[in-house]
């Protein structure tokens, strides 16, 4: 059941309102509305999360409607001077109404306040640009800047919809490719953050479900240029059903290799101590070691979101479909566990 990949695009609900059919594919199979989700509003989960990676910087940009929570947020990490810097901003709008596009492929996302300005948008041959303005960024530093992501031109991602077992109506669909060049620059206060084609690389983490009142998932991803060739790598896990096929995937040059299931060796008392992952496949055996940590938590009305992130860079081998090895050494990468309360 591992390995069902499946195609034909498709609805992801049936008449009943039931997700009929979960899986795995490497492009957007799915087609999700918000009004065919039939529950309260306070379990959907829509998220537009993108990453952008050099060799000295990690930077996440986020807009999420949580149930009851709507904010966008944004991070960076220098991994050189060992800081991070961290902001969220509440979205004034009602309850359940942010506006996120229902396809991962088109559409725009425009959050505009008065100290808050978030552009995500999605352009020609599924370029991505990301534009934002903050003066009131970390205290006052401010941020202002404009990226564009490149997609590679195999095109490939790691779709997938898991799933809860007790709860059939449940599901998460997650979309995610980590194989993007990102050119353009980020202004902090006086520093400017800038990324170009040889030092710049991004990721996307596009998510839309229907959760369980409670949730934990666990999450790595890396993207950089090793070995002479572009990687990209997306693994985890969380209490979904995900046995019709996981979410990991490795990426060369723009093309998916499919993983099996990914076991993550973490020190329970320093999560500042490497970890550890490797596939049951045999495929994928990598080292993350931590540079900074950092906790993030959102709550409201009973509802609350928990993030331990920790930004560092992966090194390790992967196996090609042909047989042979492949090695990588410090790719910037990003991990996280998620703890969500709905």
């Amino acid at each position: 059941m591992e390995t069902q990949e499946l195609e034909g695009e498709r609805l992801l609900f049936n008449e009943k309102g039931v997700q009929p059919l979960s899986g795995w594919a490497p492009f957007p199979l799915w087609k999700y509305s918000r009004s065919a989700i039939r529950g309260s509003f306070t379990r959907i989960v829509e998220a537009d999360r993108y990453f952008l990676f050099s060799d000295m910087a990690v930077l996440v940009f986020e807009i999420a409607n949580i149930g009851r929570m709507i904010y966008a947020s944004v991070q960076i990490s220098n991994m050189v001077q060992g800081a991070t810097f961290y902001d969220a901003y509440r979205i004034n709008t009602p309850i359940g109404m942010v506006d996120l596009p229902p396809s991962s492929v088109s559409g725009t996302v425009k959050i505009k306040q008065r100290n808050c300005s978030i552009d995500f948008s999605v352009m020609e041959k599924g370029s991505r640009l990301i534009k934002v303005d903050l003066p009131t960024f970390y205290g006052g530093t401010g941020l202002r800047g404009v990226v564009v992501l490149t997609p590679h031109e195999n095109k490939d991602v790691i779709a997938t919809v898991h799933p809860w077992r007790k709860d059939r109506r449940t599901f998460r669909y997650n979309l995610r490719n980590p194989a993007y060049r990102a050119e353009g620059v980020m202004q902090f206060g006086t520093e400017e953050i800038l990324f170009t084609k040889d030092n710049g690389w991004g990721a996307l983490d596009w998510n839309r479900g229907f959760y369980p009142h409670g949730q934990v998932h666990y999450l790595a991803i890396a993207s950089g240029y090793n070995g002479g060739k572009q990687i990209g790598c997306c693994i985890g896990y969380g209490m979904e059903d995900n046995s019709r096929g996981s979410e990991n995937a490795f990426f060369l040059d723009g093309r998916l290799y499919k993983l099996g299931q990914v076991t993550f060796r973490i020190s329970p008392r320093d999560w500042l101590a490497p970890w550890y992952f490797s596939s049951d496949d045999k495929r994928l055996s990598m080292e993350f070691q931590p540079v900074i940590e950092h906790r993030i938590k959102h709550s409201l009305i009973f509802q609350s979101i928990k993030e331990r992130r920790v930004f560092g860079y992966v090194s390790g081998t992967f196996v090609e479909d042909t047989g042979k090895g492949y090695t990588f050494h410090n790719v910037p990468a990003y991990t996280e566990r998620q703890k969500l309360k709905l």
